[in-house]
């Protein structure tokens, strides 16, 4: 599996399967310069030299373990260094490991995207699902977690007019979903409840699951926002 990895710090990518990587290694706030930039400033390229002396390091550390492909050092333009490696290397996943924007247009490649926090480990996995979503490329990433604990996680955007109606036909489309993906998976519970961000961060808190697992339907507001209010990581899908 090959993998996009922006960070600042070492990662730990055991258990992943990963076997490719490239670097980008982002320090620094809007307004800094990129490499290069630097070239054209002995006073500012000395100013970054421990920052480079920094990437260097890390990507020492992961050829040791995967077949790295390459590495960007950047400092500004985060959106357009990750989007651009996206489109030319259409990696598996991309593992961020320190804050990263998110765009719409990165939820367009088919990459899964994990924010990696203190701590990560699929053993214990909250999936929130949602109508549309992609439930083969859900299902490969779930069936490397030992448990589900929930499954199925849906808010449903409608007028008042048609809400009865599509609420019903939205509870089934999930049901017959959730029957599909949790085929052979040991699935603990299952609900189907309104506004998502407020119960993921209820669901969190009582089963506290080792990662939640988000599907990219939800849209990338909700994604923000679940990611401002839990320390958990958080994987999309």
């Amino acid at each position: 599996m090959r993998a996009v990895v922006f960070t600042d710090r070492e990662l730990d990518l055991e258990g992943l399967g990963i076997g490719e990587v490239y670097l980008i290694f982002a320090k620094g706030v809007k307004g800094g310069i990129t490499v290069s930039e630097i070239s054209e400033s002995v006073g500012l390229a000395q100013s970054k030299m421990p920052l480079l002396r920094r990437a260097e390091e890390i990507i020492e550390k992961l050829e040791k373990k995967y077949d790295v492909l390459g590495m960007s050092v950047v400092f500004k333009d985060y959106e357009d260094e990750i989007e651009s490696v996206l489109e030319a290397y259409k990696p598996d996943i991309l593992v961020a490991g320190r804050y990263m924007p998110i765009t719409r247009k990165m939820l367009e490649h088919e990459c899964a995207m994990l924010f990696h926090r203190e701590r990560f480990g699929l053993e214990r996995v909250l999936y929130v699902h949602c109508p549309g979503g992609n439930l083969e490329r859900a299902r490969n990433w779930i069936k490397i977690g030992k448990e589900i604990t929930v499954l199925g996680i849906v808010e449903p955007m409608l007028p008042p007019e048609t809400y009865a109606k599509k609420m019903k036909e939205c509870q089934e489309m999930i049901q017959k979903e959730i029957e599909h993906i949790s085929k052979d998976l040991a699935v603990k519970k299952i609900v189907t409840v309104g506004g998502v961000v407020e119960e993921v961060k209820k669901f969190a808190a009582k089963l506290d699951p080792s990662v939640l697992i988000l599907s990219r339907n939800i849209g990338v507001e909700k994604v923000r926002e679940i990611l401002e209010k839990t320390e958990k990581s958080v994987l999309v899908v």
